[in-house]
């Protein structure tokens, strides 16, 4: 027996947000109704229905960059505002499960109405708190919020009947820090198959001006610190001082932005950098395509190290070779199929890009090895454990 009714709860924007999106779809297809709970950007309807799937927008929104108490408060708010919703549309007609997207893992309080009223919850663990936070907010704040962020997630892991997770690394310091083994399952975050389709898109084609001897290097994401934007325009600006031909194209938005920008006016990076913001996936995906190489230089901290960056496997996906940053997640995926170096090693990853740039018959081994190693990650397989795990819950509750 399957849930029939299902409500998602995620602090971020929908169907903005990849994972949710992709699991709500999955569970919507097999025939389950699903509502999801979400945050609201300017424009955006309050409710509508995308693909099958009812969606109710709170007026919350997020507030990046921002200082740790308004972090906080936003929390909060979206907290308290799922939890009313919820109420109502428990009135309405109950729900079989609650499937509480985190951070913040204290969103699970909201799951309380339904809760009342026997819905199972599944707790699905995106980022682990504690590691975002402490790399985020240094200090004694900082510190002081991770120890408490700690106990929450915990609280969390406890009260739920299932707990989804992105990585085996997250998996396995869930448990160290005393989660049940057996509640705690893995469900990798996965290219979106009909996107990241390598038979079916077209290769952006190049910009005017450049000719068949431009090297293009991509890097696509959110734009923070962490993330090694910093790092990536150094070792950059080293490659450009040998390598003419090269360019590097950075899609995405976040807090970095302006100062890398500032960055990318300054020569060797003038004219051979381009900062392209926030594009439709679907132009994303087609430039990752045309790429000679991609790069994922995240920082080494608690956080990122336990990271399997999406863009990664989406890059890989496509077949096209790729250089990252030998964090603990990144080494356990792809042994083989990344070149990797080390975190924030400027002068490393120059050497590493001008190796492969040097070397075609490199960058098509390194390419057909990470393809092989990134079937691993397929969306058509990881969604037949959500699928299991819907199963099970229902065969509990009918018990």
């Amino acid at each position: 027996m399957t849930p029939s009714r299902v409500c998602m709860l995620v602090h971020h924007y929908f169907p903005r947000d990849v994972r949710v999106r992709r699991e709500a779809r999955a569970l919507a297809a097999a025939g389950l109704e699903v509502t999801v709970l979400a945050l609201r950007q300017p424009g955006e309807p309050a409710r509508e229905r995308f693909r099958g799937i009812e969606v109710v927008r709170l007026p919350v929104r997020r507030h990046r960059g921002s200082p740790l108490g308004v972090y906080l408060a936003e929390y909060t708010a979206f907290a308290a505002a799922a939890g009313m919703a919820l109420r109502a549309l428990c009135r309405r007609a109950p729900f079989d499960v609650v499937h509480v997207h985190t951070p913040p893992d204290f969103l699970v309080a909201a799951a309380g109405p339904a809760r009342a009223r026997g819905a199972r919850l599944v707790v699905d663990i995106h980022d682990l708190t504690p590691e975002l936070y402490g790399a985020r907010f240094r200090g004694l704040g900082g510190r002081a919020a991770s120890a408490l962020l700690a106990r929450v997630e915990q609280r969390a892991c406890r009260t739920a009947d299932r707990v989804l997770t992105a990585t085996e690394a997250f998996r396995r310091l869930l448990i160290a820090r005393g989660a049940e083994p057996a509640r705690v399952q893995v469900l990798h975050n996965c290219p979106d198959e009909e996107i990241f389709d390598p038979a079916r898109l077209q290769a952006l084609p190049p910009p005017p001006g450049d000719g068949p001897q431009v090297f293009r290097l991509v890097h696509h994401g959110t734009l923070v610190a962490r993330y090694g934007l910093r790092t990536l325009l150094e070792a950059f600006a080293r490659v450009a001082a040998a390598r003419p031909e090269a360019r590097l194209d950075v899609y995405g938005e976040g807090d970095l932005e302006p100062e890398l920008r500032l960055r990318a006016a300054e020569p060797p990076l003038a004219g051979r950098v381009r900062l392209l913001g926030d594009r439709p996936q679907d132009e994303v995906a087609r430039a990752v395509l045309a790429a000679d190489l991609c790069v994922v230089p995240n920082l080494d901290d608690p956080f990122t190290d336990l990271l399997l960056p999406t863009k990664l496997i989406e890059a890989l996906r496509l077949g096209r070779p790729a250089v990252a940053s030998a964090t603990t997640a990144v080494r356990e995926a792809f042994p083989a199929g990344v070149r990797l170096v080390r975190p924030g090693d400027a002068g490393e990853l120059a050497r590493a890009v001008l190796a492969l740039m040097a070397d075609d018959g490199a960058r098509a081994a390194l390419a057909a090895a990470g393809q092989r190693e990134a079937e691993r990650f397929a969306w058509r397989r990881e969604k037949l454990k959500l699928l299991d795990l819907y199963r099970e819950l229902g065969a509990r509750r009918a018990g």
